[in-house]
């Protein structure tokens, strides 16, 4: 049997920018918007495998931030600490309702 999988959108907030090119100016990952306020550029889309019985999205929201972090560090390389909280701060997490494959057939 295969596993579901759930899909989010992990947006970059401007914060986290500021945390990973300090020097680098804040207007050069974001946009302002016409109400003046500003929009981050750049956006991640990530699957995880659904859990098993008795899980819900609370704990797979959970789990996706932590190790979203975990990846972040490896990737990146910055230390931070990998927690709910420290997501928050650094980034915003939005399901994706539906994930749509081009290349699959019909």
């Amino acid at each position: 049997m295969e596993m579901e999988k759930s899909h989010y959108a992990i947006l970059f907030k401007p914060e986290y920018f500021a945390l990973a090119a300090p020097d680098k100016p804040e207007s050069e990952n974001s946009v302002e918007l016409p109400s003046g306020s500003t929009a981050s550029f750049g956006s991640i889309v990530v699957s995880i495998t659904q859990g098993g019985f008795g899980q819900d999205v609370v704990d797979d929201e959970r789990q996706v931030k932590e190790r979203f972090l975990e990846y972040m560090f490896a990737y990146s390389g910055l230390d931070v600490p990998r927690s709910e909280e420290t997501f928050d701060k650094y980034f915003e997490l939005r399901m994706v309702d539906e994930l749509v494959d081009l290349d699959q057939e019909l």
